[in-house]
């Protein structure tokens, strides 16, 4: 009562009141607010608007959070009749409660319609790789009309992460970094990344014991705050009004980093979480080997003669060997990692299992080794709340510095470390206690993928040649993947829809392929292959597309980042994981006493944050295409997107350009 009382009293100084009127029995309450809530056109079409979202979180001494959410959601399009069909509650049972509490229609003539909770459902919920027992709750809604709204009103106790499971009723769902508390806080999107529709007034309260003061900092744009000092409690409060729909845009980095946000914990520093981390798993003992361990970790690395062959071995046997698959297996999901033994022995896990049975074998070989804490696809901001998604390795080095390993991310590719997870952040569980670091900026060059193409044209216009693929650190990765994820029987109907999709006369002649389990050196596909009247027949001239162009836009996964920049501006950055580039050539022979009229212009578009550059020059026996693609950043912010797509665009209006090839004239 307390608490509710406090949350009023703030709520009334601050100037918001949810329904001010008294009501007549069995009207809504809200009326007034969802009337003012408007209309679709008055947020662009959007299908439903949130009149309300407040959020009351009670924690107590031992981190244990009891935490009370009440919505009011309108319906302004029948599209948002169908979104509203039923409520879906997420949950996990090994470390999360949720209790429903109200269920309400109120109908547009202002009429109040209670919704019971006999039809709920309890199910699993879809899984994709991490089958951990998740589970929802399915409230189906009565039907409903356009200005109808649906208020939902639910508690929940303890976590939606999965922590460590202990004794007791309550005692399950407190953190395992007991006595401490973190929240993130999206004004504006979800944990799930979906579109959220646009609220008129959200609102999150956390209340916490005065001997557990907490920091928090917000990002992304303007949220108020405040903080009051309650009966042996503090009260943090922070709010925002009229906060847009969000809809995430291709590419763009995770909600995260665009979408205003609290980042809120009672954890004083990074180095006290990441000794947390390290005392958690050690004292559990998953990084001991057994025999087998051994003596496969003797196996791997018989012949290495340096520290980095061994680094290499062990790296590349977890990457392949140990399958993503995130079967529960007891007590310990979530931020505790699996004994080594329980992985070798299954052969399966998450990125944290598969992190622990590195740390296992390289501890096993003599190294100085821990798991890591670190977020892929967004930043960590400074408070030291919990903001991760990965688990990777260090390795630590003689003079104190770490070196840094990802199973998760290696599985053929040629790396210790994944060129695809440039500048991230990360925290290294030591007993010492770490700061939060970054992983350095690789540059362009590193991530070079190479499309070299040699072709030959007769006087028919047919086409002939050979194209060869190569890629250096993630462009290596991105050669490999088609092939990796296929079995080999079907390599060449891989090569052969790929030159069909160019051009559906294409015929492979044949096809060359690299050691795809050699990660010493890049995994090469050369092809060859004929087109018949390829080039356009005008009498005695030919009109010719470059095929290398066409043949490097159908590839689709090694040019995926040139996809889905369609639009001519943009309201969310882009997030390329990694700094890349794109290096096409095509050599042409031209057939005998044939030249060209006249080569396109060079190419010179973009600017600092991307660029291409490139073009037609003379040699004796024909012409030759070079062309770079280059995008310099990992993050790149609206205010460059002007340069990649020009950059983009750039490619596509120059690979429309006809080689004009007659008879007669010099080369």
């Amino acid at each position: 009562m307390y608490f509710r009382f406090l949350l009023i009293t703030l709520l009334l100084v601050l100037g918001y009141v949810p329904g001010r009127a008294q009501p007549r029995s069995g009207s809504s309450p809200y009326s007034e607010q969802i009337e003012n809530a408007g209309l679709a056109e008055d947020y662009d079409g959007a299908n439903t608007v949130l009149v309300f979202d407040s959020t009351w979180v009670d924690v107590d001494s031992t981190g244990l959070s009891h935490k009370r959410t009440h919505t009011l959601t309108k319906v302004l399009t029948n599209a948002g009749i169908a979104e509203l069909r039923a409520a879906r509650f997420n949950y996990d049972p090994a470390s999360n409660k949720i209790e429903l509490l109200v269920a309400k229609v109120h109908r547009k003539d202002g009429s109040l319609e209670s919704i019971s909770f006999d039809g709920v459902k309890d199910l699993p919920q879809p899984t994709h790789l991490i089958y951990w027992g998740a589970r929802m709750k399915v409230l189906p809604i009565p039907p409903l009309e356009v200005g109808d709204a649906v208020e939902l009103e639910y508690s929940q106790m303890g976590f939606q992460i999965a922590y460590l499971a202990s004794d007791g009723a309550e005692e399950r769902y407190i953190p395992p970094m007991r006595g401490t508390y973190y929240d993130v806080v999206m004004f504006g999107s979800n944990v799930l990344e979906e579109a959220t529709p646009p609220i008129k007034f959200k609102s999150y309260t956390i209340t916490m014991p005065e001997d557990k003061p907490a920091q928090f900092e917000t990002y992304n744009g303007d949220i108020k705050s405040a903080m009051i000092f309650g009966d042996k409690r503090y009260v943090y409060h922070f709010w925002k009004e009229d906060v847009p729909a969000f809809t995430p845009e291709t590419r763009s980095p995770g909600s995260t980093d665009i979408v205003p946000k609290v980042v809120f914990t009672n954890v004083r520093s990074w180095a006290e979480k990441s000794r947390w981390f390290y005392n958690v798993n050690e004292g559990a003992e998953v990084f001991e080997s057994d025999d087998a361990i051994r003596k496969e970790v003797e196996r791997i690395t018989k012949g290495c003669t340096t520290d980095t062959c061994k680094f290499y071995a062990l790296l590349h046997w977890v990457a392949q060997e140990i399958r993503y698959s995130g079967i529960s297996m007891g007590e310990g999901e979530g931020y505790t990692l699996h004994p080594g033994t329980m992985t070798f022995r299954d052969r399966a896990g998450v990125c944290k299992d598969i992190a622990g049975m590195l740390v296992t074998m390289l501890r096993s070989a003599g190294f100085t080794t821990y798991p890591v804490m670190t977020q892929a696809g967004s930043r960590v901001e400074r408070i030291p709340a919990d903001q991760f998604n990965h688990c990777v390795v260090a390795v630590k080095r003689g003079d104190g510095s770490f070196l840094m390993l990802d199973p998760t991310w290696t599985p053929f590719n040629m790396e210790l470390w994944s060129r695809a997870e440039s500048e991230q952040h990360f925290v290294v569980g030591s007993p010492e206690g770490e700061a939060l670091s970054q992983i350095s900026k690789f540059t362009p060059e590193e991530n070079d993928f190479s499309f070299k193409m040699k072709t030959r044209l007769n006087e028919n216009g047919d086409l002939s040649g050979t194209v060869i693929l190569q890629g250096k650190a993630q462009a290596d990765a991105r050669v490999r993947r088609p092939f990796s994820d296929t079995g080999q029987d079907h390599w060449d109907e891989i090569c052969r829809a790929w030159f069909h999709k160019a051009d559906p006369a294409a015929e492979l002649t044949k096809v060359t392929y690299g050691d795809l389990w050699d990660f010493g050196k890049p995994f090469a596909v050369t092809m060859e292959f004929s087109i018949p009247n390829y080039a356009r027949r005008l009498g005695k001239r030919l009109d010719y597309q470059p095929f290398s162009s066409k043949l490097l836009w159908a590839g689709g996964y090694q040019m995926n980042l040139l996809s889905g920049l369609d639009s001519e501006e943009r309201e969310q950055p882009i997030l390329t994981y990694n700094p890349r580039q794109v290096t096409l050539q095509e050599v042409l022979q031209l057939p005998p006493g044939m030249a060209i009229r006249k080569l396109p212009d060079l190419l010179h578009e973009g600017g600092e944050a991307a660029w291409t550059k490139g073009g037609w020059k003379k040699t004796p026996n024909g012409t030759e295409l070079n062309y770079v693609w280059h995008v310099q950043e990992r993050w790149i912010p609206v205010s460059d997107y002007a340069d990649v797509k020009n950059a983009t665009d750039a490619i596509k209006d120059y690979d429309k350009i006809a080689l004009v090839i007659e008879k007669g004239g010099s080369r």
